[in-house]
């Protein structure tokens, strides 16, 4: 009669547990993603290292893995970073994961060769000139022009005497004194429009735009969520 009422209760307790764990769904709620926020860990006068925070909530019963989450990051409607991201991180159900990553804009591949490649920079040196505006709102510091030796300022030397022929004493020195004039003038003017850019650019505030996709997986199920996310940093 003991085992009788033990085995009945055993059996009551199995369905218990089996009533109350949660059924493997058909299909995948999609994910949502928060943007929290956009921080400078460092900002030089070349580099910024900007960190962005994303919250990835699972609305799910079941626990789901994310697989991936990619986004861009856009300011002013110019791309400035990329992310490709493989977390394979497990998040709860009904629970959420927050992801921070750094992600390295550097003022001139990232943004003045960026201008010279979508047609709204006219060369080298006028990108350079154009994306100043833009690396000032980003928290960036004032870029030194010296840093730029391939701006193409001394192309007007081409031609006209060299360092060799003036220390052996065979180069026309009018010649030479006309052409780092003419050098000089160039540096001069690319120094003031850059300077004009500068003072000319507001320091903030700065919205960043945050567009990507994130996904999600649960056994043989799979689920995309794109998400267009906006933060203000002032």
């Amino acid at each position: 009669m003991k085992k009788l009422v033990f085995s009945i209760l055993m059996v009551g307790v199995l369905v218990g547990v089996l009533g109350c764990a949660a059924a493997a769904p058909s299909e995948l709620k999609p994910c949502e993603v928060q943007l929290g926020y956009v921080t400078n860990e460092w900002a030089g006068e070349e580099v910024i290292a900007a960190n962005v925070f994303l919250t990835v909530k699972n609305p799910n019963s079941v626990p789901v893995k994310l697989d991936s989450l990619d986004y861009k990051i856009l300011v002013n409607k110019t791309e400035i970073a990329m992310k490709t991201l493989v977390p394979g991180v497990i998040i709860p159900a009904e629970g959420s994961v927050g992801l921070s990553n750094v992600s390295i804009i550097d003022y001139s591949a990232s943004l003045a060769v960026q201008k010279i490649y979508i047609g709204q920079g006219k060369d080298y040196v006028t990108a350079h000139v154009m994306a100043a505006s833009l690396w000032k709102l980003l928290g960036g510091k004032k870029p030194p022009l010296w840093d730029y030796p391939a701006l193409g300022i001394y192309a007007t030397l081409k031609g006209g005497p060299t360092v060799d022929d003036i220390k052996a004493g065979t180069a026309d020195m009018a010649a030479a004194v006309g052409a780092y004039a003419k050098a000089r003038g160039t540096i001069d003017a690319v120094q003031g429009a850059l300077d004009k850019a500068w003072d000319a650019a507001p320091a903030g505030p700065c919205v960043y735009n945050v567009v990507g996709k994130a996904t999600i997986s649960y056994g043989s199920l799979s689920k995309d969520t794109a998400f267009d996310l906006n933060y203000e940093r002032k």
